[in-house]
């Protein structure tokens, strides 16, 4: 069976994971952690925030890889028993978009965290779409611990 064939986290129970809230949730699932890389969906509705001309924009991909590397964390704290971190993007680099997706059409992310030190991570995607690779980048992510559990 495929890492992408059953999500292990889903719908609403995402947001247990992430502190975005809809309406700027994108990501919808979480198909789990194998080999140091992490694996996340996302299904780009009609009237989703960052969608234009029936396309899912640069920048909702570019949010979509960050919030796929928060779900990430997110698993990690809870998994320690800790509470879900707040995501700073840094930096952006190396982000190359080979065409953007339709709206309606499932992005399946792959996030590998390359490099961390303290509470700064960087972290490499790709994104694909049917099983080709749609845009590829790395992310700068500062983490900001938290105490309580509002969210």
């Amino acid at each position: 069976m495929g890492v992408f064939e059953k999500a292990l986290i889903s719908g609403e129970g995402i947001l247990k994971y992430i502190p975005q809230r809809p309406p700027m949730v994108m990501v919808d699932s979480y198909y789990g952690r194998v080999e140091g890389a992490s694996y996340t969906g996302y299904t780009p509705a009609e009237g989703s925030l960052l969608c234009e001309g029936g396309f899912f924009q640069e920048t909702g991909i570019i949010e979509h890889i960050a919030q796929s590397a928060a779900v990430c964390a997110g698993v990690e704290f809870i998994g320690k028993g800790e509470v879900v971190p707040v995501g700073f993007i840094g930096a952006v680099s190396k982000f190359n978009v080979v065409r953007l997706p339709s709206i309606g059409t499932t992005l399946h992310t792959t996030t590998r965290e390359i490099q961390k030190f303290m509470d700064v991570s960087l972290v490499c995607s790709e994104v694909e779409v049917d099983g080709e690779i749609i845009a590829t980048g790395e992310l700068k992510i500062f983490l900001q611990k938290r105490t309580d559990n509002n969210q």
